[in-house]
């Protein structure tokens, strides 16, 4: 274990209850897979009108609500970047909808319709919302804030929010990188824990796994990719350090060089995600960066060699066991290591 060294002032007090409604996140279902570095992501589905009394219209594929028509009456959609549709007038008519920007649209079968043209899709995405889920942009697992020129999820990701993406994969772990074709289930090892509490006992490619899966990567770089472990400590190259320390490399979230004894969460258990109003980071809506519980980094070197499951990777922020932990506390693991206290978050460019 290393220990390297984290801002203040009463408004940056006062911002962190603002912020704390921004610390759960969504828990959409997906099956999308990305790599560990940013993708745009296309919508790659269907979407079909619903139907009513005598015929149906197609809605966009990216917009949020699917048309619909009724007595044989149809409307198309409509959305930004794309044109609207009208289908013909007739009982039982209907309108087969063409895609708009990556997005199809189909309507149901009847007599009596003529052709129209579905709007744009939403999609493709990028953070805040990354995903794309029936034509419309959204996030998975916590909410992100906006840290200089990227994004950061506002809390640790919840044991529920966890579940949601073990759910949605079963026993399927393909897909991931090379770097971790060894692991074979994303289930956490240890005790589990209360829903509202961050995932623990999770290894370093169960945590990046499921932001590969959110759309997201494991917070490494601002420029994208790993983080040297070198440049843990360097403001203007972490996305982790940079939302924790601010640009001064200050050793608190909430601000300056001195602890403030209940702000983060240094107590006798893990606590649930963002109820640390105070525990606020560099930038509004982000939130126990330090305290609570370890997180993992996409920093590794490799130690492993051959074996890239014995490759050291770094956990910032320390956990809720010593008050001393601070911005600049990382620890090294082994990337197949979990633990108690290991948690994760993700981030995005």
């Amino acid at each position: 274990m290393s220990i390297l060294l984290r801002k203040s002032s009463a408004t940056r007090r006062s911002e962190a209850l603002i912020g704390l409604a921004l610390a759960l996140g969504s828990l959409t279902a997906c099956a999308k897979i990305v790599g560990i570095e940013d993708t745009v992501v296309t919508n790659d589905g269907s979407s079909g009108g619903d139907e009513n009394t005598g015929g149906a219209s197609a809605g966009s594929a990216g917009s949020s609500k699917a048309g619909a028509s009724n007595a044989g009456h149809g409307n198309g959609g409509s959305s930004t970047g794309g044109g609207a549709a009208t289908a013909g007038e007739g009982t039982g008519g209907e309108r087969a909808g063409t895609a708009g920007n990556g997005g199809a649209a189909a309507g149901s079968t009847n007599s009596g319709g003529s052709a129209g043209t579905a709007g744009a899709s939403e999609c493709p995405c990028s953070a805040p919302t990354p995903t794309c889920e029936n034509g419309k942009c959204v996030v998975r697992g916590p909410t992100m804030a906006k840290a200089v020129d990227y994004y950061i999820d506002s809390t640790e990701v919840s044991k529920a929010q966890y579940d949601v993406f073990l759910a949605a994969k079963g026993n399927d772990t393909s897909a991931q990188i090379a770097e971790c074709s060894w692991n074979t289930s994303y289930a956490p090892s240890g005790d589990p824990v209360d829903d509202p509490r961050p995932i623990v006992n999770v290894d370093w490619c169960d945590a990046a796994a499921y932001c590969a899966w959110a759309d997201k990567r494991l917070c490494g770089a601002i420029s994208g990719g790993a983080l040297a472990p070198t440049d843990l400590n360097d403001a203007t190259k972490s996305q982790m350090y940079r939302a924790c320390a601010g640009a001064d490399g200050e050793r608190y979230p909430y601000g300056g060089f001195t602890f403030q004894a209940g702000y983060c969460n240094f107590g006798d258990n893990i606590a649930d995600v963002g109820t640390f109003p105070m525990c606020q980071g560099h930038y509004t809506g982000v939130f126990d960066l330090i305290g609570n519980v370890a997180e993992w980094l996409d920093s590794c070197d490799t130690a492993g060699g051959t074996d890239r499951s014995m490759d050291n990777c770094e956990l910032g922020g320390g956990s809720y066991i010593n008050s001393e932990y601070k911005c600049q506390t990382y620890f090294s693991n082994p990337r197949n290591d979990g633990a108690d206290v290991f948690g994760f978050r993700c981030c995005s460019k």
